[in-house]
């Protein structure tokens, strides 16, 4: 190697190691910060939170979701035919259980 290239080569280095400690120190710096100023304790509440939210309303309507998308598989597996072909087999609402989304869709005219 040239002795140019080794005195580049080394003057590089000193920069990557000295770029690397400051980083390091930097986050360091960094942690204690937010330790002192409480973001860690925020912000494991706020995981908690988001959690609940999680377990309290998304986990029930995923339950839901898939309890009613299950009543339309069973329609296919009772019925003789294709869920397609009859327009009963579409959705197992009862006719009272108020409008479906497609005739809301049809009675606004976007359907």
């Amino acid at each position: 190697m040239h002795p140019v290239s080794v005195l580049t080569f080394g003057i590089f280095l000193a920069g990557y190691i000295t770029a690397r400690w400051d980083l390091v120190t930097r986050l360091y710096e960094l942690a204690i910060f937010a330790w002192d100023h409480g973001v860690i304790t925020r912000a494991a509440k706020g995981f908690a939170v988001l959690s609940i939210f999680f377990l309290a309303v998304l986990i029930p309507i995923e339950r839901i979701a898939a309890r009613e998308s299950d009543l339309v598989s069973l329609h296919a597996v009772f019925a003789k035919h294709s869920i397609w072909s009859d327009p009963l087999f579409q959705h197992p609402r009862t006719k009272d259980s108020g409008i479906s989304a497609r005739e809301q869709l049809r009675r606004r005219g976007s359907f």
